[in-house]
């Protein structure tokens, strides 16, 4: 998990080449962890819970973790296209096939059926070679 991590740090301006389907859904399950504990510390400051616990008199300003909360998808936004691209090739896939997820609810669908395929061909594919994470 960290090493696909770090993977995806490193080449989140990479477009080409190719991701694995578990190191792509690591990243997924990470970022998505990351997001609930950031709305969970959101709604705990927000409610005044932590603002208690730190400063009895005064409330901590809510708009702290809705900042955090918001530059989240923001920082990880081309990380995200990047990676999802890499494993539309590792697939077999263009990155003609991103414009799916374009459509209302089906291009949602049809992204998750994409990106859950198996690798078309485990040695190597016009977009190169397989990446072992």
């Amino acid at each position: 998990m960290i090493k696909a991590y770090k993977s995806y740090w490193k080449n989140g301006l990479n477009f080409s080449g190719r991701t694995s389907q578990s190191g792509y859904w690591w990243v997924v399950f990470f970022n998505v962890c990351v997001a609930l504990v950031l709305l969970v510390f959101m709604y705990l400051s927000s409610s005044g819970f932590i603002a208690r616990l730190v400063r009895p008199a005064n409330l901590i300003e809510p708009v702290i973790p809705v900042i955090l909360l918001v530059s989240w998808p923001v920082i990880n936004a081309v990380p995200s296209l990047a990676m999802t691209i890499r494993r539309l090739h590792d697939t077999g896939r263009s990155v003609m096939y991103y414009l799916f997820a374009f459509i209302p609810v089906a291009g949602m669908l049809i992204m998750l059926y994409f990106l859950t395929s198996p690798t078309k061909d485990p040695q190597e594919n016009h977009y190169g070679c397989r990446r072992q994470v």
